[in-house]
């Protein structure tokens, strides 16, 4: 028997009793559909608790402390961030370092007139910041081969100049007029304009240290990544040491911090899911580390268990509509017991036989499969377009206790392509499984007691 036997059989067998057919086929697009369903709702509460984690802060981010949790002298120094730099899964590493022991200010214009006294300078490896996610709002960042004290500024930093020859009316904030909606550009054109960067005395006798600033870039302002992507200075850490360790020198001041090493280091992580492992080798090195990964994991075992409710109740429907296949083909074998002898006696193959069923019954649940899929995608959508964040947080509420983050970009269902193609492969299965003790009962009949039946 050829294939295309095998297949014009089927479709002869399965339009031969169409509302029995049909029935069989809406219990699987009825498990399907739950199945579908309940998992894109368990996938919506996943994202929306990674998006609501992500407004927090980048979650592939891991802050190291320094101070350990051994009773070893370990340092959070430049050794230590190139180790953890190593690590499989680091992306980079840096420290984001500010020197509070000597205090500086930005100047420019005749005579000094325009300044930014106290300004927060942070001190990072340069190649880091793009890495780390920081957006430029425009230039570009700055480089190790850049001139020494070359800078990326905050989006607003350039507002923090004041005018010292007014008494009045000596800053611009960074702010569209009341009256003509425009934004007052800042006293110092920082792209043109001198900039130099200097110390600022303690004492009457203190000696200034200055060296000449150069901008290339600022970055977007970001709170999420901290209040230097709005007012902050970017520099490379190196300059900044040599510029503290030069002002120490000829001043003969001795660092009062008392702590060695740096307080603040940051590690990326290339994926989300490394994150867990590079943290447990950062401890392992004897650093405490922080990362959202400790409010994530619950929050994930949580979701897990909610999808697997969710993806028990659908199975539930899924396994009726199982035996309802089961059912049908049982029945159509009875109906069909002298069409199976006639095949038998005229040469065909058990495996033939068995091909015909299992393919009817195979086709039931791809068929349903096909059907279901596609009324799930219909009810996502609906979902997802119809439904507020009022409404969709009671109803993840109602399934599992979850919480919808009700952002633009979640939705409170999520059907991606590998849970389309999952359920599709499911169905199928569903189907075959369910016919495969039918179908060895066709071949398991005695020809001549087939033929005989009426």
């Amino acid at each position: 028997m050829k294939i295309s036997d095998v297949i014009s059989m089927c479709i002869a067998n399965l339009t031969r009793r169409k509302v029995r057919t049909l029935l069989t086929v809406i219990g699987v697009v009825v498990g399907t559909c739950a199945i579908m369903v309940m998992v894109s709702l368990g996938l919506g509460m996943q994202a929306s608790q990674d998006a609501m984690l992500a407004q927090m802060g980048d979650l592939t981010v891991i802050q190291v402390y320094n101070y350990n949790n051994t009773s070893e002298e370990i340092v959070l120094d430049d050794d230590a961030v190139a180790a953890m730099s190593a690590l499989d899964g680091v992306d980079v590493a840096t420290p984001f370092w500010q020197p509070w022991e000597v205090s500086t200010e930005v100047v420019s214009g005749n005579n000094d007139r325009y300044q930014m006294s106290y300004p927060t300078i942070v001190g990072v490896y340069p190649e880091a910041l793009e890495k780390f996610g920081y957006e430029l709002n425009e230039g570009r960042f700055a480089t190790q081969n850049d001139k020494a004290y070359t800078v990326v500024f905050g989006q607003n930093a350039a507002y923090n100049f004041r005018d010292t020859k007014r008494k009045r009316n000596n800053w611009v904030w960074a702010e569209p007029d009341p009256v003509t909606g425009k934004i007052t550009p800042p006293f110092v054109d920082i792209w043109k304009d001198d900039l130099t960067l200097r110390t600022i005395k303690t004492e009457e006798d203190s000696k200034v240290v200055s060296y000449e600033m150069r901008v290339v870039g600022t970055i977007k302002q970001d709170w999420s990544k901290g209040w230097e992507t709005d007012g902050g200075i970017f520099m490379d850490i190196n300059d900044l040491k040599a510029l503290v360790k030069e002002y120490n020198d000829i001043n003969d001041v001795r660092s009062s911090n008392g702590q060695a090493g740096y307080s603040d280091v940051r590690v990326r992580v290339k994926d989300l899911d490394l994150v867990a492992g590079v943290e447990d080798q950062i401890q392992a090195m004897g650093f405490e580390t922080y990362s959202m990964e400790s409010m994530r994991e619950p929050m994930q075992e949580q979701s897990r268990q909610q999808q697997l409710i969710l993806g028990g109740l659908g199975f539930i429907s899924l396994f009726v509509a199982a035996i309802g296949i089961t059912n049908t083909m049982i029945m159509s074998i009875y109906e069909r017991t002298r069409e199976i002898g006639v095949m038998k006696v005229l040469g065909c193959r058990l495996g033939n036989i068995r091909a015909v069923f299992l393919m009817e019954a195979g086709c039931i649940g791809f068929i349903g499969g096909v059907i279901g899929v596609l009324i799930s995608c219909g009810i996502s959508w609906v979902l997802n377009h119809l439904s507020g964040g009022g409404l969709a947080s009671g109803l993840m509420g109602l399934l599992g206790g979850g919480y919808y983050y009700g952002g633009s970009d979640v939705g409170i269902s999520i059907i991606p392509a590998w849970l389309i193609a999952a359920s599709l492969v499911f169905s199928t299965m569903v189907g075959l499984v369910s016919g495969f003790g039918p179908a060895n009962r066709a071949v398991k009949i005695s020809a001549l007691e087939a033929i005989k039946h009426e």
